[in-house]
């Protein structure tokens, strides 16, 4: 016997060994496994005494590990404080080889699953600001479970979804296929009744195993980043360039959970030097005239003119017209007054794009941080919003503004620096 051939028969004893004791671990026999084990059913004997590979392939490993943690979730009793997880990884930690043979290829299957979920996400070029409706890790999280589920198990899935939708007309459907036999129709019916009844058990188990999953690969894959967790955000006028940024620290900071609105944009002058410097990267969300909450003032990325930039904007009324003051920081320009009504008496919506949340290189001397005046921060005190945009559209208060600050407060800044 060659010295192939012996690894090979060494590789098949351990294997075999690894398979046999997990099943033995949580109760399952192979008969009971294989039915749990979705497109690889017919698989497990194989895997069990022929399989003489190092590492197990990736969709087998995940729904093994699967059928296991649903067998491990019938010893789970929350009376005895007894977590699930803390299950799993006991499995893990008594067992030798699992986490190279098994968990990694799961995860792998897993995160490609993930990374699957979106068809491509199209920003737009130059200052054709776009809002991206493709990227689903955008949307609530059943949805997400839902687009992963259908990953996972494809064709159970859309089968799932095509008796669910036609399932008032099933009876119907069936006299027309196999004619008036209401006994046939009756097994048929009572058949694709406990399969489905069965999968949807499988698609209970595969969300919890979906967030076993995710701490997991944590833990064992740590340089994944997961756009569950992370979103890339593109720049409006540099189509090349984006940063990855965690969506917990965004919603935490920034009070913002649309993250498809989020864009970033490279200030193009100077005319809020020094609080924003030409070439400062920005964070802006996306926002109009009519839907923004921000009417005490702030920072907005504006269409002056055909041309796009960040303004510091006031909204005041004079003479029974609403008006929207651009006020510069940098002392050589000055101040522009703009109508806030178009000629029909519709707020302006062309005019402001979004509203400025952040700003790269961001710093405040700590002397400033405990004097309310004088910080840049927002200190979500109320406001009053203009009376002709309240009536346009209500508005909620979930934004936040870093750079938010009345003018007076500008003017006490400026006498203080001179």
């Amino acid at each position: 016997m060659s010295m192939k051939s012996k690894e090979t028969n060494i590789t098949q004893t351990i294997n075999q060994l690894l398979l046999t004791n997990l099943l033995k671990f949580v109760s399952l026999s192979q008969s009971a496994c294989s039915q749990t084990l979705s497109h690889h059913r017919n698989s497990l004997v194989g895997y069990v005494y022929r399989y003489g590979k190092k590492i197990f392939p990736r969709s087998f490993s995940y729904f093994f590990l699967l059928s296991l943690y649903r067998a491990l979730a019938k010893k789970y009793d929350p009376r005895k404080d007894i977590k699930r997880i803390d299950l799993f990884n006991q499995m893990i930690k008594n067992h030798g080889g699992v986490i190279e043979k098994l968990l990694i290829p799961a995860l792998e299957h897993h995160i490609l699953a993930l990374s699957s979920l979106n068809p491509g996400i199209k920003i737009g070029s130059g200052e054709n600001i776009t809002v991206n409706k493709n990227d689903i890790f955008d949307q609530d999280e059943k949805t997400i479970l839902d687009k992963y589920i259908e990953k996972i198990e494809p064709e159970k899935y859309e089968d799932y979804v095509i008796f669910l939708d036609g399932h008032e007309n099933t009876e119907d459907w069936l006299k027309n296929v196999i004619g008036k036999d209401f006994e046939a129709i009756r097994e048929i019916e009572e058949f694709y009744t406990d399969y489905f009844k069965n999968f949807e058990t499988e698609i209970k188990a595969i969300k919890d195993f979906y967030i076993i999953c995710e701490n997991l690969r944590k833990i064992y894959l740590p340089n994944f980043y997961s756009p569950s967790e992370y979103k890339k955000i593109d720049f409006a006028n540099n189509k090349d360039s984006g940063f990855l940024m965690k969506k917990s620290a965004i919603r935490k900071r920034f009070k913002v959970n649309d993250f498809s609105k989020l864009f970033f944009f490279t200030a193009n002058d100077d005319y809020m030097h020094p609080t924003i410097l030409k070439g400062d990267d920005c964070l802006v969300v996306k926002t109009s005239l009519a839907n923004t909450n921000a009417f005490r003032g702030g920072l907005f990325l504006v269409n002056e003119l055909g041309r796009i930039c960040i303004r510091r904007l006031q909204f005041t009324m004079f003479e029974d017209t609403y008006q929207i003051i651009s006020i510069p920081d940098n002392k050589k320009y000055s101040r522009q007054t703009i109508p806030a009504l178009d000629n029909k008496k519709k707020p302006r919506n062309d005019y402001i794009l979004g509203k400025v949340i952040w700003k790269s290189g961001f710093t405040i001397e700590q002397e400033n941080v405990d004097n309310k005046n004088q910080s840049l921060f927002d200190t979500n005190e109320d406001f009053m919003i203009p009376e002709f945009l309240n009536k346009e559209q209500s508005v909620s208060n979930t934004e936040s503004d870093l750079f938010a600050q009345p003018e007076e407060n500008i003017i006490k800044d400026k006498k203080k620096r001179a």
